[in-house]
């Protein structure tokens, strides 16, 4: 069965960037490990001036902007908000679109993101959509580089990026420069707000006369974060780990359909990457009432790292007990830490109230959007005991 409906797309072409800085030194940049272009970039091409504006905010009581001429510039910003608040102000949900257009407004020609020194995660360029609130700007280009680079770009103002972001953060107030660097420039996208997608199901029903009009719904996302010019973005662990365990599952049950009380609904889910709009219209859009269904297990990210890591335990402990006492008696990787409130694809339906488990690897993260996230890299042996332990939950599970 499928479910269709349509979805924003963006594809990039084209997405080139060198840079010039204040000592006249010269480089070409290499896609995917230098800098990536947001997978909702605009397009454009040019040579500009680099303005670094902290974190792209324009509010009444701390802006960015405020004395700075952007006018067919390029501004360098954080891709966060700022870790302070302050008592009159507060920010709104991060946004890339959102920081995208308050640049524009004021001049911009290009954005270019870095992140913060201590973030723990995605430090490094990582091909994303998600975009959050807001318009699609067609004609601002937009990239994220490397923080190294990022401090080659500010070498001619004495401040390397961690000290502009403690003092920033220090003085909770804006420390806007001029970078004497320049970038140069080719980006080629084609924006579609209605492209059409689907997420895809299929039912295998249960052998027990009562049970099987209850529901299991076992899904994982089937989309990455596609390719940016000729730079593919593999996505093995993430998620071709999730969708093939689900095909496999869906394999194994249909040859033991007799062990199986409740029916189930395999689904492939679309468009997670952009914002977990396919987990989010099959919520809104069930397939079975809401009442049948027994529960949901969400698949992401099950193939890299070395234990397994089942989420949202606190929400629905009788379930996450029952699944460690299964792991027991199998391979014994689950770890004792869980957290509540659904995550990623499992989120929508949580937010109904319908119980249910998210299945990651733990320590899954080394590759996350990144170009590396190859088949090579995955855990065979704890992707085997992973699926094992899905597969005796979908069984066992009341």
């Amino acid at each position: 069965y499928r479910q269709n409906f349509n979805i924003q797309s963006n594809t990039v072409n084209k997405c080139e960037l060198k840079i010039t800085n204040s000592q006249g030194k010269f480089y070409k940049l290499k896609l995917g490990s230098d800098y990536v272009c947001r997978g909702f970039t605009g397009s454009g091409s040019g040579t500009a001036d680099v303005v670094f504006c902290g974190y792209g905010q324009a509010k009444d009581s701390y802006n960015d902007y405020r004395g700075m001429d952007l006018k067919g510039k390029a501004v360098m910003i954080f891709k966060a908000n700022p870790p302070f608040t302050l008592e009159d102000e507060i920010w709104d949900n991060f946004s890339i679109r959102r920081q995208v257009e308050t640049a524009k407004q004021h001049g911009a020609a290009a954005v270019i993101f870095v992140s913060r020194h201590n973030e723990k995660f995605q430090s490094k360029p990582i091909g994303s959509l998600m975009h959050g609130e807001g318009k699609h700007n067609a004609e601002i280009p937009q990239f994220q580089i490397d923080i190294s680079w990022a401090d080659s770009l500010l070498e001619g103002t004495r401040y390397p990026l961690e000290r502009l972001d403690n003092l920033i953060e220090d003085l909770r107030m804006p420390f806007s420069v001029f970078t004497q660097s320049k970038i140069e420039y080719d980006v080629q996208a084609h924006y579609n707000p209605q492209t059409p997608t689907y997420n895809i199901m299929g039912v295998i029903e249960g052998s027990d006369p009562e049970l099987k009009s209850e529901y299991i719904i076992v899904g994982a996302h089937l989309d990455h974060v596609g390719k940016i010019g000729d730079l593919v973005y593999p996505g093995a662990n993430d998620n071709a780990s999730g969708s093939a365990a689900v095909l496999e599952l869906a394999r194994l049950i249909s040859q033991n359909r007799d062990k199986l009380k409740r029916s189930v609904i395999f689904t492939l889910f679309t468009a997670e990457e952009q914002g977990l709009e396919g987990s989010k219209f099959m919520a809104q859009n069930l397939p079975v009432p809401k009442e049948k269904i027994a529960f949901v297990l969400n698949l992401d990210c099950i193939a890299h790292g070395d234990s397994i890591r089942v989420g949202n335990g606190k929400s629905y402990p009788h379930l996450w007990e029952k699944v460690k006492e299964i792991d027991i008696t199998k391979s014994g990787k689950v770890v004792d830490a869980t957290w509540g409130g659904g995550g990623a694809d499992l989120t929508p339906f949580h937010n109904l109230e319908i119980p249910g488990l998210y299945f990651a690897s733990q320590f899954s993260y080394t590759h996350l959007h990144l170009p590396t996230d190859t088949p090579e890299t995955l855990n065979k042996e704890l992707y085997k005991d992973m699926v094992e332990l899905i597969y005796h939950a979908i069984l066992e599970l009341e």
